[in-house]
């Protein structure tokens, strides 16, 4: 089953890029990334994974959270 998380960052890509590290250095089966735009100065991402053991994505949650310029990060619904 695929599960998505929606997150923004204050730093543009260079953070996107450290969230997508950090999960990939984790293990988590990151199945896709997109990003639109609310204005010129806010971005959404979203990252797909597939969670296969039900308590991945509630850990992927949580590191993400972890880190410096990530924040409102939530499930997409």
């Amino acid at each position: 089953m695929c599960r998505t998380i929606s997150f923004k960052v204050s730093k543009g890509m260079d953070s996107a890029v450290r969230v997508l590290t950090t999960l990939r250095r984790k293990q988590f089966d990151v199945k896709e990334f997109s990003m639109s735009a609310l204005d010129e100065n806010n971005l959404v991402f979203k990252v797909t994974l597939e969670d296969e053991k039900r308590n991945s994505f509630d850990r992927a949650i949580l590191q993400m959270q972890k880190l410096v310029d990530v924040y409102d990060v939530s499930e997409y619904l």
